[in-house]
Order: structure tokens, then C-alpha cells, then sequence
């Protein structure tokens, strides 16, 4: 039983420290600890730790603490690094978390310190192991990762699940830009019991004098520029699926083809008059309001029904924040040239807490070019704020008018509109709101008071 607890190493010279060490983590990991560097390096060569307590000044010991460190990293780069020492000077501190330290806690420590700081570190190795895990074992036979464990992610796979078994002809996706409706199509294509083939259209980004050809193909001499013939969607799809992306952004009067082929299950090619039957499943996505557009008259309302016989709303990435620890592991783990990049917490929170008004097709950018930016292989909070401005100031202590117009009110008051919504949600209660929001209700309520829309903490509220 206690195998399968985490190990913890912990190589400081203040034996009474290390005695309590223990005693503040029993039942919990599995605890050595060495007061001396060589035998705590001897340790570390004969046995396999998920998480190392430093200090990093021995008395009579004049190697820095970079320098054990780096030895610890030479020798097993699998184990984080927990820093807990009374050093003060700012820039020996700085040189060991740009070389890859975890966290830093200062002594004297509390109890409640060293157990914070060790389930953190715990639970962001979690993530980082199971990103890693997704990112080596995928399977492109079974589709794409969908990445994420939280209520929403949850309930996403559910829906996804209870519409392959349904074997439903059509299904409509709804959801943001940049929400990842294109992935979850081809989730449910590889899953859907058929070839797993999908034929993509990007309904948006045709001309209208190209949607006919692009959809049902057409003979040779059918128009002038037709030289030959072309197979369309409809037809490459027969078999497998077809995905309209932006199925709301077609023009009208293309919308009654489209509704016909969708329920006769058959098409005329261009220069033909015979119909061609097909047999096809059909996945529509759009991040327009399709009942908003069917009362301004830009989409047929029978159209709307007949491709919303399934429906699939894509969670915004503000609906799933605590999904992005996650998102961010897996994006580094398959990248293999930023495998060695580590966010410090700081930095994680930044990201946690801006908008995100481009999803998750934004975040991976933006990470990307952090990672690009970063010489060194941590990720630090000024480097967020480098590459977001205007997370800097979404959280503190007083959101003045003097920040807001200097960061730019949009995204004060995108946070605010959804902080409320969640309340209402709710009905007033804060600890259901905290769980809608995927925040703790610490979180919650410092959060929600920075941005007026709570003045006390009340117990039980």
C-alpha cells in the first residue's frame, strides 16, 4: 500500500527540521531525509523520487544551491524541486527557478506551508504526466485528444458518447471561434461506427458562385472554366461524414440545396439532371445564433431544424479555466523542443485569469510564443505580462480607474459580466457560483471582491 505513495527526499542540515518533515507529511508520501549534500546525492542515485525538499546553504559547505541543483538535475531530472531554506539573497533565488526549481518556501515554515507546497507540486506533476501520457499514446485511429477533465469537459464527452450510439444523421455544434468545434467533429467522426472519413467545408470561406461546385461537384463543360470533372463534398463524403464549418455563414438563397440534399439524402452534380443518392452523416458547426439569424432572416428556419436534430455546445475556454494547467502541459509535451518548459505557478494564474476571447486556438499561441521568447526553461509572470498586458492588473487589490484606463476597461468587465452571471446561476449562492466558475471559493470570493461585486466575506454564503 505505502509503495504506491508518493516519495519525498528531503536533504537539509538542521536535523530537527528534518525530523518534522515527516511527521507534517505522514500518511501522505513516504519520507527520507539526509543532512548532509553527499548523501543526499547518494540517495537520489539509488532510489527513484517524485518530489525533492532543498535547502540550499550547508553549514560548513560552501557549494551554492544552484550548483546542487544542477547536480540533482544531472542525476534525475524526473523529480521537482521544492526549494525550503532562509536564503535572501534575491538572485541566488532567481538562478535556481530560472534553472527549473518548482517552488520556493521560505523558513521558517509552517506546517500547512510544506503540505501546500508538496500537494501542489503533486497535482501539477499529475497534470504534467497525464499531458505527457496523451501526448505519446494518442491513437489516431480513435481521434483527437480532447483535453480537459473538468465539469464541462466531462459533460462534453458524455454528449459526444450519447450521439455516436444514436447514430444520428445530423448534428449541429455550437460554440466560440477558436472553442475547438473542428476537433470534437472529428472525435465524433472516428468514434461514429463508420470509416472514420470526414470531408471538411468551410461554408464561410467560399464565394457563392463556388458553393455548388464545392458541395456537389460538377461535369466537364457543365459552365465556362469546368475543363474537367469534379467530385464534391457530398459525393467524397459517401460513406463517412461530412463537416460544414460555419454552416451559418451561407448565403440564403444557397440554404434550400442544402436542405434538400439533407433530406433526400441525394444531389444533382452541376450539368446534370439525374440525381446521385449518397449516403453520408452530416456535422454542422457555427458560432452564430441561429435563432437570431432565423428572426433577422439570414437563415431558413427549416434548415436550422433540420440540421439541429443534435446539438453540441463547445465550451468557451472562460467556462473551463481550470483546464488550462492541462491544456498547457499538453501543448508542451508535443512539442518536443519545449518539453523542458515549466510555468511557474505565478504564471499559471495570469493565464487562469484572462479572458481568452480567441479559446483555445488563443492560448496555444500565446504559449507558443512565450515558450519562444523564454531562454531560459521557466516561464515567470513577467513574462506573461510581456505577452498579455493587460492580465497584469485584472486581479489586484483595487481596480482603480487610473488601471482601467490605462489596461483598457474590456477586459475588467468581460470578467465582471461573467463573475455575475455565474452569481445568478446560482442564485445568489457564492459556493455554487465558485463551482460553476471551476474556481475554489478562496478564489472566488478574492476574485469576486476585486471586482466589486462582493464587500465581505460571510460565512456559509
Amino acid at each position: 500500500m505505502n509503495t504506491q505513495l508518493p516519495r519525498i527526499l528531503a536533504i537539509d542540515d538542521d536535523q530537527d527540521w528534518l525530523n518534522q518533515i515527516p511527521l507534517i507529511l505522514d500518511e501522505e508520501c513516504i519520507v527520507d531525509g539526509f543532512p548532509t549534500v553527499d548523501q543526499g546525492m547518494q540517495a537520489i542515485q539509488q532510489g527513484d523520487y517524485d518530489i525533492i525538499l532543498l535547502d540550499i546553504n550547508f553549514e560548513g559547505d560552501n557549494r551554492s544551491g544552484l550548483d546542487l541543483f544542477r547536480r540533482i538535475h544531472a542525476v534525475d531530472r524526473g523529480a521537482d524541486v521544492i526549494v525550503i531554506s532562509g536564503e535572501t539573497n534575491s538572485e541566488r533565488l532567481l538562478a535556481i527557478f530560472n534553472a527549473g526549481a518548482s517552488l520556493c518556501v521560505s523558513k521558517p515554515a509552517s506546517p500547512d506551508q510544506i503540505r501546500e507546497a508538496v500537494r501542489k507540486t503533486l497535482r501539477n506533476r499529475e497534470i504534467r504526466f497525464r499531458a505527457l501520457h496523451l501526448a505519446t499514446s494518442a491513437d489516431p485511429k480513435v481521434g483527437p485528444v480532447l483535453v480537459g477533465n473538468s465539469p464541462v469537459m466531462l459533460r462534453l464527452r458524455a454528449d459526444i458518447l450519447r450521439v455516436v450510439n444514436s447514430k444520428a444523421e445530423n448534428i449541429l455544434l455550437t460554440g466560440e471561434s477558436g472553442s475547438g468545434k473542428e476537433v470534437v467533429a472529428k472525435t465524433i467522426a472516428m468514434q461514429g461506427g463508420r470509416t472514420g472519413k470526414m470531408v471538411v467545408v468551410n461554408c464561410g470561406a467560399l464565394s457563392d458562385g463556388l458553393i455548388e461546385a464545392e458541395l456537389f461537384g460538377h461535369t466537364k463543360g457543365s459552365f465556362t472554366g469546368a475543363v474537367g470533372e469534379r467530385v464534391g463534398a457530398f459525393e467524397a463524403a459517401n460513406g463517412g461524414y461530412i463537416f460544414l464549418d460555419e454552416v451559418g455563414e451561407m448565403p440564403l438563397h444557397q440554404q434550400p440545396k442544402l436542405l434538400r440534399v439533407l433530406q433526400e439524402r441525394s444531389f444533382q452534380k452541376i450539368g446534370t439532371n439525374h440525381e446521385t443518392p449518397v449516403n453520408f452523416r452530416m456535422i454542422a458547426a457555427t458560432h452564430v445564433d441561429l435563432d437570431k439569424a432565423v428572426e433577422e432572416k439570414k437563415f431558413r428556419e427549416d434548415l436550422k431544424y433540420r440540421i439541429a436534430r443534435e446539438v453540441i455546445h463547445i465550451p468557451s475556454l472562460r467556462e473551463r479555466i481550470e483546464d488550462i494547467p492541462e491544456l498547457v502541459a499538453w501543448y508542451l509535451a508535443t512539442v518536443h523542443a519545449h518539453r523542458n518548459k515549466k510555468f511557474t505557478n505565478e504564471a499559471m494564474e495570469l493565464l487562469q485569469a484572462y479572458s481568452w476571447p480567441g479559446n483555445v486556438r488563443q492560448l496555444h499561441s500565446i504559449v507558443e510564443t512565450l515558450c519562444n521568447r523564454c531562454t531560459e526553461n521557466v516561464v515567470r509572470e513577467k513574462d506573461v505580462c510581456q505577452v498579455i498586458p493587460e492580465v497584469s492588473t485584472i486581479f489586484t487589490s483595487q481596480v482603480t480607474k487610473a488601471l482601467v484606463g490605462r489596461y483598457g476597461s474590456q477586459l475588467v468587465t468581460s470578467e465582471k459580466r461573467r463573475f455575475e452571471k455565474a452569481i445568478i446561476e446560482a442564485h445568489g449562492d457564492r459556493t455554487k457560483a465558485a463551482e460553476i466558475l471551476g474556481l475554489s471559493r478562496a478564489t472566488f470570493f478574492r476574485k469576486a471582491k476585486d471586482l466589486g461585486l462582493v464587500k465581505t466575506r460571510v460565512m456559509g454564503a
